[in-house]
């Protein structure tokens, strides 16, 4: 064992306490989860209105995924394969209705964006304590293909769109440059783990929260800026297209998923063929099942070697989601994805505080960031990206009924006006986040 990893790893031991499956088969995160969820139930707040479809897209997409888990097994998948294909979606759905029961103001979801946060920061100080006295300090060639984990890239990427919303709506200067200063040690935490869909992911949602800003003073603000970075942005494509220095790996990671591909590419696209072809022999209505492997279509890129279910957890969520459960099951899971989106931007835009707005903008991009990781490094099968999707399905259940940007189901809304008559509805922005 290295000498670093313990220091590295402070918390290994929470890991090994909540994250190791007992011998049900069941991990202990799961039980507290689902302990929260009942005792949240029993409170009168927490049986509160929730966005009828959402909840039911919610529903749905567990029920598709325990009816391919059994269509798989009938067609002679292998339980355990299909466990662990499985297990991720379904604790996803009950962290999403858990956080939904528990969370039921604006405020308490601004605690959890401050929790987000922190462990953005404390990842990020471990990436960069890693690099700094291990990496640079001894010389390691070559660097590791990463530094601290995969699904590291969901949380940081966020946590920049939640500082930078947060930076665009607040009045004070102070926090901004607080925000823009956390926001550049987030982009070194990236670059030193060198995943390139963070730059991707980071762009796109960067767009998508310039679209959901309402328009107003902070748009026409951000219009500026934008305007006068303009120039400097084409500059920096200019001279660093195509040039390996650190500084311009955002750039490669434009360039390597699209007009230069390197090895990561090329192997991700054999794979892509395999989950097609898998598609095409079993049917697309209704897919494998879970529990099967998808066909193998090159063994030059093969990673049996270190990771032995490798045929049954590809990179692309996306595309294995279609080969293992067909266009049904894909539109069964997948439903609540545009369903939160639509609610969330609504609730960016109609939230009746500014509070509740940010927060739709920051669910909306959060889910463009997790299909990013979905899409192209196993989004599905990491615990950050998995929860960082239930919790934009948790604020579009329950937030936009308190904000007032979705009416509450008949007999439930006089119970869903009395959140909006706390404090919280006239809070300062400047209270929202990092300040």
């Amino acid at each position: 064992m290295s000498p670093y990893s313990v220091w590295l790893s402070p918390f290994g031991w929470a890991h090994q306490a909540l994250f190791e499956a007992l011998p049900w088969k069941i991990r202990p995160f799961d039980h507290i989860v689902a302990i929260c969820y009942v005792v949240a139930l029993m409170s009168p707040e927490g049986k509160g209105p929730r966005v009828v479809p959402v909840r039911n897209a919610l529903l749905l997409s567990g029920a598709t995924t325990v009816l391919w888990f059994v269509y798989g097994i009938a067609r002679g998948g292998g339980a355990w394969q299909a466990s662990w294909q499985i297990y991720l979606m379904l604790s996803g759905v009950l962290f999403a209705f858990a956080i939904g029961a528990a969370f039921r103001t604006t405020q308490h979801f601004v605690m959890l964006a401050k929790v987000v946060l922190a462990v953005a920061a404390y990842r990020a100080l471990m990436c960069w304590l890693f690099y700094i006295l291990y990496i640079h300090t001894m010389r390691i060639q070559p660097a590791p293909e990463y530094i601290t984990s995969h699904d590291d890239t969901v949380l940081w990427v966020v946590s920049m769109l939640i500082v930078t919303i947060h930076g665009i709506e607040t009045p004070r200067v102070s926090t901004r440059i607080k925000c823009a200063l956390f926001f550049l040690f987030l982009c070194g935490a990236v670059m030193f783990n060198q995943r390139r869909i963070a730059w991707l992911s980071l762009a796109m949602g960067l767009a998508l929260l310039f679209v959901l800003l309402p328009p107003g003073r902070n748009k026409r603000r951000v219009t500026r800026w934008v305007l006068v970075a303009a120039p400097f942005l084409v500059l920096y494509v200019i001279v660093g297209w195509g040039r390996s220095e650190r500084l311009f790996k955002p750039l490669q990671s434009f360039a390597t998923v699209s007009t230069q591909e390197d090895t990561s590419t090329k192997a991700r696209n054999v794979e892509n063929l395999g989950l097609i072809a898998t598609s095409n022999a079993n049917g697309l209505l209704m897919g494998t099942g879970w529990g099967h492997p998808y066909i193998e279509v090159s063994s030059k890129y093969s990673i049996a070697e270190y990771f032995p279910l490798w045929q049954y957890i590809p990179h692309n969520s996306i595309l294995g989601l279609l080969a293992y459960t067909g266009v049904l099951g894909f539109c069964g899971y997948w439903l609540i994805y545009p369903t939160a989106m639509f609610v969330n931007a609504r609730l960016a835009r109609m939230g009746n505080t500014p509070l509740a707005r940010e927060a739709g903008v920051i669910g909306a991009t959060q889910l463009l960031v997790c299909a990013f990781q979905y899409y192209g490094d196993m989004g599905i099968y990491y615990p950050k990206s998995v929860y960082m999707l239930a919790l934009s399905y948790s604020v579009a259940l329950r937030l936009p009924i308190l904000a007032g940007a979705w009416p509450a189901p008949k007999g439930m809304r006089r119970k869903a006006q009395a959140p909006l008559r706390e404090p919280i509805a006239v809070a300062p922005v400047a209270n929202s986040g990092v300040s």
